[in-house]
């Protein structure tokens, strides 16, 4: 986990939608992410972990009570890539982390595929709010 990216990696062009806090929410970031990501090769990869952050917050904060949801903002940043943040409501109880998990786990996978697919990830808020990000490769 690493902060997020300096200003020399800063936006070319950027999306932001706000999505209530529902599952069938997560449908509707991979649609949004897709959109806006149709010339990247790594376009399912980008869905893919915008789609894992995206149900985080809505299971492990506030965010996931429809009438707060939470933001996904979409930048292309000038080394051709993608940085996808989803802003939560954020947690008294719960910080973002890597989970220990084993074959047969059925939940806590979501930030290991995040790690493992983006190119750098960070989370940094507080009980109020939460900002998780994760960098994708376009090239």
């Amino acid at each position: 986990m690493t902060l997020r990216p300096n200003d020399a990696d800063r936006p070319r062009a950027a999306a932001c939608r706000w999505f209530p806090g529902s599952a069938s929410s997560v449908r509707d970031v991979r649609r949004f992410i897709a959109n806006r990501l149709q010339d990247c090769p790594a376009t399912d990869d980008a869905i893919l972990v915008a789609s894992e952050l995206a149900t985080n917050a809505i299971q492990h904060t506030e965010s996931g009570n429809w009438t707060t949801g939470f933001l996904v903002m979409l930048e292309h940043t000038t080394d051709e890539g993608a940085l996808i943040t989803v802003q939560d409501a954020g947690s008294t109880t719960h910080t973002p982390y890597l989970a220990d998990s084993t074959p047969d786990t059925e939940h806590g996978r979501g930030l290991n595929l995040v790690n493992t697919i983006a190119k750098s990830w960070g989370s940094q808020g507080s009980p109020a709010e939460r900002m998780t990000w994760c960098a994708v490769q376009c090239h």
